[in-house]
């Protein structure tokens, strides 16, 4: 389910509609659709990084992945990209039971220095990244 279509589209605060994919900003979340085809790289998530580490400048944020589409991660840059998210506390991966998804966010994982979670719907991986964030929030208050 895309986020447009979901229950969390009204918690949307910024949305940003970029070559590689769409982008929507709540107050303590990422969500990241990648766009069908896109080979994700250090080159083309730079926009996208200015923008993330702008929008939660001085606040912990959850990162979810929502694999509405098919498309390919550069294994050393998405390890980069993770380094350089400057407030992200955990990474939540959508892929609906889709096997090649599946086998995709276990390598993924692998480069990852965060709570990771591979969800089945957006409702599941809100509800753990905002028990995520909510953890953060009580150990610096």
């Amino acid at each position: 389910m895309r986020t447009i279509n979901s229950p969390l589209y009204q918690k949307v605060l910024e949305t940003h509609h970029l070559t590689i994919g769409d982008f929507y900003f709540l107050e303590n979340f990422l969500i990241a659709e990648i766009n069908e085809g896109i080979h994700l790289d250090s080159t083309n998530t730079r926009t996208l990084l200015k923008i993330v580490n702008s929008f939660f400048k001085n606040r912990n944020f959850g990162h979810i992945i929502n694999r509405v589409n098919k498309y390919s991660v550069s294994p050393l840059d998405y390890a980069s990209y993770c380094k350089k998210l400057n407030n992200v506390v955990s990474f939540s991966s959508i892929t609906y039971d889709n096997h090649f998804d599946n086998m995709n966010v276990t390598i993924e994982n692998h480069f990852l220095h965060k709570p990771f979670h591979v969800a089945k719907n957006i409702e599941e991986s809100f509800l753990w990244s905002e028990n995520k964030i909510k953890k953060t929030l009580t150990i610096s208050a």
